[in-house]
């Protein structure tokens, strides 16, 4: 992502209401597919500010532990004690084979010029019996500024990510929308900055916003998929979620 949108984006995790609706939507699934009653390594790839990964650490269980792996070492000068933090990129993680229960790539696939070999890095370092859990941005007429800000290289359909998860040779996936309940109000505003000319603006949508309000009703708004996200699949949405499990390993007795 471009250097002023990187700087704000560990302020941005604390109160801005895409990020605060999308935590409750993941959390939402990681209560549904992970066992917290055990210990789990968990594994959250271009996770930013390392401060920004608490929100995981229940998953983890009392004896786990949540890792960050970021390109940027900036991301780990503040290290909190409950995690640690890695400096490489998901294309070459320097990770060894079926190292973490969970690994999470959210919002990493379009930002690679690889995404097949990221995906591929991304399922390797997942145990048997694990979840690799991926969201991506969808919704091809919500593409604007905020994509250029981003440094997206592409947006995704259910088609294309499936497509994607086929080359890696990965089966057992599941794949869904979700931001669904403010596609509208979305399309919308793109349409209307279209139209007044404010389409190529160089900033970020970030700035739009402020906390208050209007970003806490919005940040309700889309964190109410969480109630239905593991039961009711969206037809259409602004983002994607893709959940593989690995398969278990099976001990044979000759």
């Amino acid at each position: 992502m471009q250097g002023d949108y990187a700087q704000q984006y560990g302020e941005l995790q604390q109160w801005h209401w895409w990020f605060r609706g999308r935590r409750r939507v993941i959390e939402s699934i990681l209560r549904h597919e992970v066992d917290s009653a055990s210990s789990q390594r968990i594994l959250s790839v271009g996770c930013g500010p390392a401060e920004g990964l608490k929100w995981l650490v229940p998953f983890a269980g009392r004896k786990g532990r949540v890792v960050g792996l970021d390109r940027d070492p900036i991301h780990g000068r503040r290290l909190p004690d409950y995690s640690e933090f890695i400096i490489g990129t998901l294309e070459s993680a320097p990770l060894a084979d079926a190292s973490f229960d969970v690994v999470l790539a959210l919002d990493v696939l379009e930002h690679l010029d690889d995404d097949l070999s990221g995906l591929r890095e991304a399922a390797r370092i997942v145990k048997p019996g694990g979840l690799l859990l991926i969201t991506v941005p969808a919704a091809a007429q919500s593409v604007g500024r905020q994509d250029v800000v981003s440094e997206h290289r592409r947006r995704y359909t259910r088609h294309s990510l499936s497509h994607l998860f086929r080359e890696a040779r990965l089966s057992n996936y599941r794949l869904q929308y979700f931001n669904t309940l403010l596609l509208p109000l979305a399309a919308l505003v793109r349409l209307n900055r279209r139209a007044m000319g404010l389409g190529n603006r160089p900033r970020s949508d970030a700035e739009d916003n402020h906390p208050g309000l209007i970003n806490d009703a919005l940040a309700w708004i889309f964190g109410t998929e969480s109630y239905f996200i593991n039961y009711a699949p969206a037809p259409i949405g602004v983002s994607l979620v893709a959940r593989y499990k690995t398969t278990k390993s099976v001990n044979t007795v000759a």
